[in-house]
């Protein structure tokens, strides 16, 4: 793999692939099948301290609710574009959220034994399990790289987790259940997207209260901030009208917001090394580029050559 430019990372349930888009030109440079048709679908995606592998998960059958679990994380090697293997979880299923921490563990949710793995991402043993007592199912982590957060789905906590001592130092409570999560630049927010209304909670992370709520337009799937921390893009879908939009909000003001239309359910987002643009994940395949300023679409977009593209992760590689 040339190391001399740089790539769009993106996993696709259709093709249950980690594919590899030229970040210029779009063209894609190699699409590595990591899960099972129908059965071991690709979620997130998580690179390892040296850039050199992706951890990918592999949830299950379905997006989320009624769902034949898998059990593995695929392994990907980044530096040629091939499947290394898979981290066999055994019993632990649902692998879902994948965070890497400072000293470079793999951290990833399993929904259906209500725990986070801990794992060695060169021996891909399971090092060590935190009980949440709720299903985790996102993950977020603090900037100082101390804290981690996890959120339940339709659970009413988040739970916060001490990455030196693996151990829960509290759940704090939320309204009706929670979809994803982000810390903010600071670590002194948590943004929390409502579990079923279109809502978006701020947690004082100090004090571990809810401080406010937020109108959105769509119920909130996913948030990212720009690298300067100033505006939150949300990712919004309002299911019974078919309609998705990317909700970009200012975080000195989250209820000064802007929303832009996009023809299909949105997923994870990425902004530009600027903050001036954003790519987002689309249902339908498509990757529209946003301008930030403006709340439009601009040319520039992607294609995932593929339904279902779920994490969009810049990538600079790396010579094997």
């Amino acid at each position: 793999m040339s190391a001399d430019r740089r790539l769009i990372l993106l996993t696709v349930k259709e093709n249950v692939s980690l594919t590899a888009l030229d970040a210029e030109t779009g063209e894609t440079v190699a699409c590595v099948e990591v899960g099972t048709l129908n059965t071991g679908k690709p979620h997130e995606l998580a690179i390892s301290r040296d850039g050199t592998r992706g951890f990918v998960s592999l949830y299950g059958s379905a997006d989320y609710g009624p769902n034949v679990p898998d059990n593995r994380i695929a392994v990907v090697n980044l530096t040629d574009m091939t499947l290394a293997g898979h981290i066999d979880l055994n019993l632990y299923k649902g692998p879902h959220a994948l965070i890497i921490d400072r000293q470079g563990k793999l951290w990833a949710t399993v929904d259906p034994n209500r725990c986070v793995l801990m794992i060695d991402p060169d021996s891909w043993e399971i090092e060590h399990t935190v009980w949440l007592q709720t299903p985790g199912h996102f993950l977020a982590a603090a900037p100082d790289g101390k804290t981690l957060y996890a959120s339940s789905k339709e659970y009413p906590v988040v739970t916060e987790i001490d990455i030196e001592s693996r151990s829960v130092t509290a759940q704090i409570p939320v309204p009706v259940g929670a979809q994803a999560i982000r810390v903010s630049n600071d670590g002194q927010r948590l943004f929390v997207g409502d579990f079923h209304r279109p809502l978006l909670h701020v947690i004082d992370c100090k004090k571990r209260e809810l401080a406010g709520t937020h109108a959105l337009t769509g119920v909130p799937g996913w948030p990212f901030l720009s690298p300067d921390g100033k505006t939150l893009a949300v990712s919004t879908f309002d299911e019974p009208n078919d309609k998705g939009f990317v909700e970009l909000l200012d975080t000195g003001n989250l209820d000064n917001r802007r929303v832009v239309d996009v023809a299909d359910e949105p997923f994870h987002m990425l902004f530009s090394d600027d903050g001036k643009h954003l790519h987002a994940a689309l249902a339908n395949g498509e990757v529209p580029k946003i301008d930030v300023a403006t709340a439009e679409i601009v040319a520039g977009g992607y294609n995932a050559g593929g339904t279902m593209p779920e994490a969009i992760v810049a990538y600079e590689p790396v010579a094997g």
